[in-house]
């Protein structure tokens, strides 16, 4: 009798923590193609960001991320920025203005894939590859006077390939990514290379403990960002003040629920090193986010 009452237990225990697992409450900011997701949910979120850098650059964008859990294990991913805004202090015959390009961004299909995956009571470990297509959906010459890399979009295909790694238990979360981003060319125009790396690690702050029902809770989020990129180039001719590397800190505060999720988060250098003179140092970043959970029993 007690070895079934113990079986019982730790099947209950269990099934309330696949339940919690599978609630995407825990899903980094910063990068979110390795958000985690449970078969039949679809998760939309927007996410609206500000960047300051000196000479007067300033970007304004609008990321919007629908994520679909296609089976256990698979994962497709859609990320459109749906508005970009990018300004800056230009010299045009001597004169320096302040000029604006506004459009629509690019569209990034991502497919994940859960290659290794470890659970137990309380935790559970996934380990998922992705590839990426980015497709040239946007505007890549909304203002003749601006810059090619100011502009909206870049207008060039490319793709993304990276590795993701999730660990979640009760009460914290860690994600990890590692990846490479390349373009092709795009009316002479040719973005540089980019190796991605980033890191997610988000704690419980609140409740204190799981002996009470409640709807909501409230995590302390820390991530990090570092991109090392190539020169850009324009009719393979290299594009002063681009390529280099930046690596970001970005502490923040979530509150989540299994429904929707609202978030805010600060995005500030620690290390910028360019590869030629001209470059516009990194100032500081603002990212908030919101974002809504649909469950369906429509998957594989």
């Amino acid at each position: 009798m007690r070895c079934a009452v113990r079986r019982l237990a730790a099947a209950a225990a269990g099934l309330f923590v696949a339940l919690l697992l599978a609630a995407p409450a825990r899903a980094q900011i910063t990068f979110p193609s390795a958000a985690p997701i449970s078969a039949g949910n679809i998760i939309v979120r927007t996410q609206p960001t500000v960047t300051d850098e000196s000479g007067g650059v300033q970007s304004l964008y609008d990321e919007n991320v629908v994520l679909y859990g296609a089976s256990p294990d698979l994962a497709f991913i859609l990320e459109n920025k749906s508005i970009v805004s990018n300004s800056a202090n230009i010299v045009t015959n001597g004169k320096t203005a302040a000029l604006t390009a506004t459009g629509f961004g690019d569209t990034v299909l991502d497919t994940r894939y859960n290659l290794y995956e470890l659970d137990d009571i309380g935790s559970t470990f996934r380990v998922a590859p992705y590839f990426g297509i980015d497709l040239p959906t946007g505007m890549d010459n909304t203002n003749a006077f601006m810059p090619r890399e100011l502009q909206p979009a870049s207008a060039a295909w490319g793709t993304r390939e990276a590795l993701t790694a999730s660990w979640q238990t009760l009460f914290w979360n860690a994600q990890a990514l590692i990846g490479y981003q390349n373009y092709a060319s795009s009316s002479g125009f040719q973005p540089g290379d980019s190796v991605l790396a980033d890191a997610a690690f988000h704690y419980m702050i609140w409740p204190g403990d799981l002996d009470r029902e409640v709807n909501a809770e409230i995590f302390a989020s820390l991530e990090t960002n570092y991109s090392l990129s190539g020169i850009d180039r324009m009719d393979g001719a290299p594009i002063a003040g681009t390529g280099g590397q930046l690596w970001l800190v970005d502490p923040g505060i979530i509150y989540s629920t299994p429904q929707y999720a609202v978030d805010l988060t600060a995005l500030l250098p620690i290390l910028q090193q360019y590869r030629g003179p001209g470059a516009a140092r990194y100032n500081y970043g603002v990212e908030a986010m919101f974002r809504w959970s649909f469950f369906t029993y429509h998957h594989w």
